[in-house]
């Protein structure tokens, strides 16, 4: 299901990101896990206006910092290699002149970080130095029955040796202006501008993603580099403040793609899930007519039950492939209950992409379950705006747990039912949550659902989530981590 070279299906390009994608600028394209990212940054290949370089971030997950730079530079080195040696044909004179000093010094600069991969971050080097010096002695001698006075003259070496200390990122840094030397000669012989695509970014650690991408931000300066950077948003830090800012910051150094389909405009997401389903019929040369298949109530908890993540939708129907084109169509809860089963699989994926803060986000996850849906019995809650402002940490952890899926935003600005002047964001947990297919006395809403009054979004009703008593258990538990909290 995840994107291979041998993926034959296209990006169904309804926002037009294709177009904003080939644009000569950094992009950070955002997106959940199945949203469409590696697929989006695939069609990129198809323009030969200018040379693609993709690394996979996920290759270089347990590579400690700096040396995931380093890895990363010789990636690219190596892909640059074989498109420069096309250029121009062996045993030409533009081969000798061109073609083959730029391949030397390519080859030279993978040496050079071969070299720097097998050190510490920190060493200490010696450094041996040696100062001369000159003596002139004096003397009287005695020729011919006269005293004259001689002198000779001698060099005098001393050799000393001294500590210093080398910052493995300060001697890379250093070494900055002959990788953008590189790059822009490489750019110049093959006649073309380089996209250099940096997929799942998010597998880097979260607390070194602003140095890292500080680094490659610098080497595209001034240079026909462009960053296609494809991440989970709140798995990524790309900047911190210092003396300076450290990384990427938007919207001054690169702009923003947004895959996400959410919950909140939920009738534009069911449209977009069957234009898919279309789209892979002509594909594949098939005729599925889905409508017969597939209850309207069914389809649209498909799509609830995905997210608006494409992925998801896919591997639920796959899931329900057994059923499909029996005697029945397939229904509602037939959906839910294949949902209960593959949430052992989304679970995977979240300890996966979560990553050091595994723990800690099934801790929050956990509290919010009991509350919202063991407690309350219901599928949804509402988080005030403002007082979530006082809780960071709890914060960080719905958006990240919105990124891994588990929960969904149906509605960022709402009120509740029983008004009281604060401004709410509206969730939805995952229906793959559910205790079973059809649990009793259980408040099931879905996105844009009325009323008794007829009045839209019954989730005002929802139960409101208590960041106090929250706070306090999580405190309780005296977990040894803290979240790292990103924008």
């Amino acid at each position: 299901m995840r994107v291979t070279e041998q993926t034959s299906i296209e990006y169904l390009d309804s926002q037009g990101n294709i177009d904003r994608l080939n644009i000569k600028q950094n992009h950070i394209i955002f997106g959940r896990r199945g949203s469409g990212k590696s697929l989006l940054l695939k069609s990129l290949r198809k323009n030969n206006n200018f040379s693609c370089i993709s690394v996979n971030m996920e290759d270089f997950k347990d590579i400690s910092f700096p040396n995931s730079i380093i890895q990363v530079q010789k990636a690219i080195i190596k892909q640059l290699l074989p498109a420069i040696t096309q250029v121009h044909k062996k045993l030409t004179l533009a081969y000798w002149k061109q073609t083959l000093p730029l391949i030397r010094k390519l080859k030279k600069q993978i040496k050079i970080l071969d070299d720097q991969l097998i050190h510490p971050d920190e060493y200490d080097k010696s450094i041996k130095e040696k100062k001369g010096g000159k003596v002139f002695g004096r003397g009287k001698s005695k020729a011919g029955g006269n005293e004259v006075e001689t002198g000779a003259e001698a060099t005098e070496e001393i050799e000393t040796t001294k500590q210093i200390k080398i910052d493995k990122l300060d001697d890379l840094k250093n070494k900055l202006t002959d990788v953008k030397e590189l790059f822009s000669e490489s750019a110049e012989l093959i006649d073309k501008d380089i996209y250099l695509i940096l997929d799942d970014f998010y597998f880097i650690k979260k607390d070194e993603q602003p140095y890292f991408l500080d680094f490659f931000h610098r080497v595209s300066k001034n240079t026909p580099l462009y960053l296609k950077v494809a991440t989970i948003k709140h798995r990524s830090k790309l900047y911190v403040q210092d003396d300076s800012y450290i990384g990427i910051e938007i919207p001054h150094d690169a702009q923003t793609l947004n895959l996400d389909y959410s919950l909140q405009d939920f009738n534009e997401l069911v449209i977009f899930m069957k234009n898919l389903l279309q789209h892979i019929n002509e594909k594949v040369g098939v005729e599925i007519d889905y409508n017969k298949l597939i209850t309207d109530n069914a389809f649209r908890f498909l799509c609830l039950a995905s997210g608006g993540v494409p992925r998801d939708f896919f591997s639920l129907i796959i899931s329900l492939g057994s059923l499909l084109g029996g005697e029945k169509a397939i229904s509602k809860p037939n959906v839910i209950e294949k949902a209960i089963e593959n949430v052992a699989n989304k679970m995977e994926s979240f300890k996966k992409d979560a990553a050091d803060e595994e723990v800690l986000l099934e801790h929050y996850l956990r509290i919010i379950k009991y509350d919202i849906i063991e407690n309350k019995k219901w599928n949804a809650f509402l988080l005030s705006n403002t007082e979530v402002q006082n809780h960071p940490q709890i914060h960080q952890a719905i958006k990240e747990l919105v990124d891994l899926r588990f929960l969904h935003l149906v509605n960022s600005n709402t009120s509740a039912s029983n008004s009281d002047g604060t401004r709410y964001s509206a969730y939805m947990l995952d229906i793959g949550l559910f205790p079973n297919s059809n649990p009793r006395g259980f408040q099931q809403v879905e996105p844009g659902q009325k009323d008794e009054h007829h009045r839209e979004d019954k989730i005002r009703s929802a139960p409101k989530l208590d960041l106090e008593s929250f706070s306090k258990r999580i405190d309780e538990l005296k977990l040894p981590l803290k979240l790292d909290v990103t924008d």
